[in-house]
Order: structure tokens, then sequence, then C-alpha cells
């Protein structure tokens, strides 16, 4: 197999994306989105048993890790699934996986 060479700025993704879907909550969001596409925070919010302001803080983070993308239009934020940049940095973990062999 070849070698997978990851950087400094991928780690960098990967570690921010991993640590933001390290909630049960922030995974849950994600397949929320993934099976209903663009959704706003009362949409989020109407699966969970916690505040809008809580899901908003929620929704910050899978943004700032590049999970979700979002636009405002008029007074509402939709929010949605960045599936090329989650598919980007799970594929980016598998080849590194799969690149070393275990010599036992």
């Amino acid at each position: 197999m070849g070698k997978s060479h990851i950087d400094v700025n991928d780690f960098e993704s990967i570690t921010k994306f991993f640590t933001a879907l390290g909630d049960p909550i922030r995974i849950q969001i994600t397949f929320i989105l993934g099976n209903n596409g663009k959704s706003n925070v009362t949409d989020i919010a109407s699966h969970f048993d916690i505040t809008r302001p809580s899901i908003s803080h929620h929704l910050k983070i899978l943004r700032d890790a590049q999970i979700v993308d979002s636009k405002k239009v008029g007074q509402e934020v939709y929010y949605w699934l960045s599936r090329e940049r989650v598919s980007t940095n799970m594929q980016l973990i598998a080849d590194a996986l799969v690149s070393k062999e275990c010599d036992v």
C-alpha cells in the first residue's frame, strides 16, 4: 500500500473535527442534518430536550470545525452538513490507518 502523508494543517483540521464530534448531541445534529438537509435552529432543537441557545452553541462548534455550513436567510440561519469536508477528513484518517502495516 502507498504511504499517506498528512501535514500539520491536516492534523489540526482532523483534531478539531474529531473534538467537535466528541459530544453525543453534536453527533446527533450531524445525523439530523445529514438526513434532513438544510434546517434552522428551531427545526434542529425540536429533536432535543435542550434549549435553542444550547443548540446554537453546538452548531457554532460544528461550524468552527467545518462540519456544518450555514447561511442567514432573513431572520433565520440555516445549517447543513458540509459533506465534502466531512468526507475529506474521514478519508484522511482512513488513508493514514490503512497506509501502515503492523510488523508483528
